[in-house]
């Protein structure tokens, strides 16, 4: 979900912006943004350094010699930084599991400050369907055209009735998936994600795949505290908020998904 995590510069750029400031008063003041996948593995929590308003930078500093602990039901797991990702941190052991309905809390300690945050794991997603398992695609399709009809796609459905936050991934299963359009400039990414939004169904087309071969379609479910950040993510310049967070004693967000996952398979027809 490469897409959240644009968040880590929405805290970076607005931070600073009104005299009570929690920044103007530490510059020592940090940026936690920790995402927790239930079912996987925990690997997705970064430590930034924050950006002065008006910065020609673009990303903010990685913190890499922060020391972060997950707790879980009483239970304390040191996180270990990524060797090869500046600022992530990740658990390398086994014990550590992400289920439904857990409880979970992040420590962070850098440079003689301690933050902490807490989360609740969302429940998995309920009646998720495909309305077919596979997608055809046309020929005049393959021969560069397009088409919005539903005969040229799968509608993926679940059920909301608390009007929550879902969004998309679909990604090829194949080694060296083929690729749809052999002419394209570039190879393609293999996941499409889509912005999440609080209806009951997502179509699945031609637009949102790019090779051939089995796939997976994974429906996520959006916590609060995420569902909450993205719904203010829209700032007015000429009046400035300092932005959303749910951790204490910095900035950022902790946040849970939960996920379902079904196949299909995309084929010429």
């Amino acid at each position: 979900m490469k897409k959240i995590f644009i968040f880590t510069a929405v805290f970076s750029m607005i931070i600073g912006c009104n005299e009570e400031s929690i920044v103007e008063s530490d510059t020592n003041i940090f940026v936690i943004s920790a995402f927790l996948y239930q079912g996987e593995q925990v690997n997705n929590v970064q430590i930034t350094s924050t950006l002065p308003l008006g910065s020609a930078d673009s990303t903010a500093p990685p913190i890499n010699d922060a020391v972060v602990i997950l707790i879980k039901e009483g239970n304390r797991f040191l996180l270990t930084q990524t060797f090869d990702k500046p600022g992530y941190y990740h658990y390398e052991g086994s014990v550590l599991t992400v289920h439904s309905g857990d409880l979970l809390r992040i420590e962070v300690t850098h440079d003689g400050m301690i933050a902490y945050g807490e989360t609740i794991v969302p429940d998995k997603p309920e009646n998720i369907s495909l309305s077919a398992d596979t997608l055809r695609i046309p020929e005049f399709i393959l021969e560069g055209g397009f088409s919005n009809s539903d005969d040229n796609s799968i509608l993926l459905n679940w059920d909301n009735s608390d009007a929550s936050y879902y969004y998309v991934v679909t990604e090829p299963l194949e080694l060296n998936p083929e690729l749809i359009f052999e002419d394209m400039p570039s190879r393609p990414a293999r996941k499409f994600i889509s912005t999440p939004s609080k209806t009951a169904e997502f179509s699945i087309n031609p637009r949102s795949v790019s090779y051939f071969g089995n796939h997976r379609v994974i429906l996520y479910k959006v916590n609060q505290e995420y569902a909450d950040l993205y719904e203010s993510r829209q700032q007015d310049s000429r009046n400035l908020q300092e932005p959303l967070t749910n951790i204490v004693n910095a900035l950022g967000v902790f946040s849970a998904f939960a996920s379902d996952t079904l196949y299909f398979s995309v084929i010429p027809e």
